[in-house]
């Protein structure tokens, strides 16, 4: 093979030279990718020198074609210099000429050509994590379009992929992230930035009817495990109609609003959201939800300790439905169901340990009737007025008409932990005679109450039915896992918002939010032990490693990813060359 002139990096071989056209000015140079040499040709201009005696000087112009094959294959830039326009191309010509070596040199070497890089594309794609989440929540979308538009519905499910994803993400940021995910490909006309999020947001907050009606359509089609929680949220905005100042969660002197939600415990998936002031009592917007929504006979409530009232286990069971409730220390019927702390009977309660391993619990119980806790109480000494028959209480939630005795069949259950008894005694007696609250007097005067669980439900007597209830109800912490998550990994902690209709269309995101993060953990369930150990974090972070990248041939290539994140993608339902195929075809 014959040798370069000089011994140069960049010099180029006399067989090589010897192919550039002679009919225009031109010259070649070399450009490395990586190991690999390609060489184009340029057109170039002799430009005279400053003296009359001085040598011209060459000036570079644009890239006309590339050495490739032992022959010049030519460009748009050359015919146009040959031609003047580039329509008047032969077939040769055209079977030469494509869209990849109109653009090849550009992506080898940025700036050889005047690329402007700022207004270039991004060839290089978050994937991995969004095309899990995109595989496995695909029901979410097609639920959403049955009720919105197209457009909207893939707004919404976008937001909320973007949401499960990214946790906390500032509003001016949010363009920027949609563009560097594969979303942007999947979505090319959403319109996703600062600004039309905001009205998006607010759009969605200004029309609560379309909104109940999804919500309403997630309700019938739910299991009837239904949980109803509330949860109270700093607002930093005075401005807010729902910010008002409450001590229970919150320092006295920060303003707050609560948001509500109903949950299905049973497939741990939120049903519906809604926000309400920051001082409203629970049993009042938990009195709004319940009314706001048709509820199918099958549901039984599951509601929180601090939605107790008469009046809500009028609603709770009204249309035959069932509810389970935790009773607050100040009732009639637990200070009735505490006077003798005995139990007739156990059971066992599988449950793990801090290492993940499970265990056997024993769980002690005793079950009473409303109507012979009613009168046991009237033999309580010093009970303090008697039973409460109506009137309104903000400690017992005793309001309106009804009363104890309306429903004198309801079953009342009482619990003990006998673990949790266990840890906590011991607990208090590793503190004792550390300081003056500590002391053996203290101990024996409290610890029949410790790890005490009274529920009241509408139950009718059945076998088995104590065991039934408790692991009914140990369900609705399926809520509390979800906050957290909410709270923690979202981030959704602190808002700033003055728009009330805003809040309200950020209230009902958290439903569609929880919908994807629902149907995400229900496939990775479903995959092998490795993936379903995982936490919803940690697999997220592992299908980040896989990304998208454009390439000089304009083909779309996956990163090198390990086997093992390979086979995690494959569990999770991610088929990348079909990904890539839809990728090159704009078709994604």
């Amino acid at each position: 093979m014959p040798r370069p002139t000089t011994n140069g990096k960049y010099t180029v071989p006399k067989e090589i030279a010897a192919l550039k056209p002679s009919d225009v000015n031109c010259f070649i140079k070399v450009i490395y990718a990586g190991t690999a040499k390609h060489y184009y040709v340029y057109a170039s201009d002799s430009i005279p020198g400053p003296g009359s005696s001085d040598k011209s000087k060459r000036s570079s112009g644009p890239v006309i074609g590339k050495i490739e094959g032992r022959q010049f294959i030519p460009n748009a830039a050359y015919l146009e210099m040959k031609s003047g326009h580039s329509a008047g191309l032969d077939d040769a010509q055209r079977s030469k000429l494509s869209d990849s070596d109109r653009t090849e040199a550009t992506h080898i070497a940025p700036g050889i050509s005047g690329v402007d890089l700022e207004n270039t594309d991004l060839q290089i794609k978050n994937y991995g994590e969004y095309a899990m989440v995109l595989a496995g929540t695909q029901a979410v979308l097609t639920k959403l379009k049955a009720y919105f538009s197209d457009t909207d519905a893939e707004m919404i499910y976008a937001l909320s992929i973007l949401c499960f994803i990214l946790q906390y993400t500032p509003a001016g940021c949010i363009k920027e992230l949609f563009d560097q995910s594969i979303l942007s490909n999947k979505w090319p006309a959403l319109d996703i930035c600062r600004e039309t999020v905001s009205d998006f947001i607010h759009l969605l907050g200004s029309h609560p009817a379309i909104c109940e009606t999804y919500s309403q359509s997630l309700i019938n089609e739910s299991s009837g495990m239904t949980a109803i929680d509330g949860h109270a949220i700093l607002c930093c905005s005075r401005q807010n109609d729902l910010a008002d100042y409450e001590n229970r969660y919150q320092p006295a002197e920060e303003t707050q609003i609560s948001i509500l939600q109903v949950y299905d415990v049973e497939n741990a998936c939120s049903l519906a959201g809604n926000a309400y002031a920051g001082k409203m009592l629970d049993p009042s917007f938990t009195r709004d939800m319940l009314t706001i929504f048709n509820y199918p006979k099958k549901t039984c409530f599951l509601p929180e300790i601090g939605f107790y009232s008469e009046v809500d286990t009028e609603l709770y069971r009204s249309g035959g439905k069932h509810f389970i409730i935790s009773v607050p220390e100040s009732t009639e019927i637990r200070k009735a169901m505490t006077s003798s702390i005995t139990f007739t009977g156990s059971f066992v309660y599988k449950r793990k340990d801090e290492d993940g391993l499970m265990y056997n619990d024993t769980i002690l119980y005793r079950m009473s009737t409303v109507k012979e806790l009613e009168a046991l109480y009237q033999e309580i000494p010093e009970r303090g007025g008697g039973w409460k028959k109506q009137g309104s209480d903000q400690c017992t939630g005793t309001m309106g008409n009804a009363k104890h005795s309306d429903y004198p069949d309801d079953l009342v259950i009482m619990y003990r932990d006998s673990d949790v008894h266990d840890s906590m005694a011991a607990e208090y007696a590793f503190q004792m005679d550390t300081d003056e609250h500590h002391t053996a007097e203290r101990l024996a005067q409290i610890e029949a109450g410790f790890g005490l669980i009274l529920l009241r439900c509408n139950y009718l007597p059945a076998n088995g039915i104590e065991r039934d209830i408790y692991l009914r109800y140990k369900k609705r912490w399926e809520t509390e896992t979800h906050y957290h998550f909410v709270e923690n990994m979202l981030h959704f902690c602190g808002l700033h918002s003055s728009d009330f209709t805003a809040m309200q269309g950020l209230s009902f995101l958290t439903t569609t939010f929880g919908q994807v993060k629902s149907a995400f953990v229900r496939q990775m369930k479903s995959a092998s032990a490795y993936v379903s150990r995982m936490s919803v974090g940690e697999c997220l972070s592992k299908g980040a490693y896989a990304k998208m990248a454009q390439h000089k041939d304009q083909r779309w290539h996956v990163s090198l990813i390990s086997r093992e994140h390979a086979a995690m993608l494959e569990e999770m339902g991610v088929n990348i060359s079909r990904d890539i195929e839809k990728l090159d075809s704009h078709t994604f």
